[in-house]
């Protein structure tokens, strides 16, 4: 029994020295974000029962006081202007290494949820996802495109902007 109980004070004293040693990560207030990944997947549409391809963006992120996300109830706030919490503009590939952009409609104004529940200051680092649909149509063209991507938290400090490798999805032109 002795043996028991000295094992589990000793695991008590352990996790407690190795728990109160822990400092926060110093990230910066203003958010920053790193391309991580692009997927591609074809889906069908539950309604029209259409095909269409998804692209999933990932990009990691840091902030240090997590105020990212927004609630539904803040999104019609006009300090966000055109483009939201989550700026995604798209180009296309015209001929060599040149790009331009495309105006999507579904790219308009975009929001994530609030990602600190708690909303408690504090840094926060994670993945943010976002999936963008490309119909097939019977006018769309299979079009290399990319992505450029900025965030903003609740204070509306903007985060770099990053780019996404390039990808082929049909894109009516």
């Amino acid at each position: 029994m002795k043996t028991i109980i000295r094992f589990f004070l000793t695991l008590l004293i352990f996790s407690a020295a190795t728990t109160s040693c822990w400092t926060p990560p110093d990230y910066s207030p203003v958010p920053e974000i790193v391309f991580n990944s692009m997927d591609k997947f074809e889906v069908v549409e539950p309604f029209s029962q259409s095909k269409q391809d998804s692209v999933v963006i990932t990009i990691d992120f840091k902030d240090g006081d997590g105020d990212l996300g927004e609630s539904t109830d803040n999104r019609d706030n006009p300090n966000y202007g055109a483009w939201g919490n989550y700026e995604l503009r798209t180009f296309r590939k015209v001929s060599g290494n040149q790009f331009e952009e495309v105006i999507l409609a579904a790219n308009s104004k975009i929001f994530f949820p609030v990602l600190k529940p708690d909303r408690k200051r504090g840094p926060i680092e994670g993945k943010l996802d976002y999936a963008v649909y490309f119909p097939y149509a019977r006018n769309a063209r299979m079009t290399t495109v990319k992505f450029q991507i900025r965030i903003r938290d609740r204070a509306l400090n903007v985060s770099n902007a990053v780019e996404s490798d390039t990808i082929s999805v049909p894109l009516l032109l």
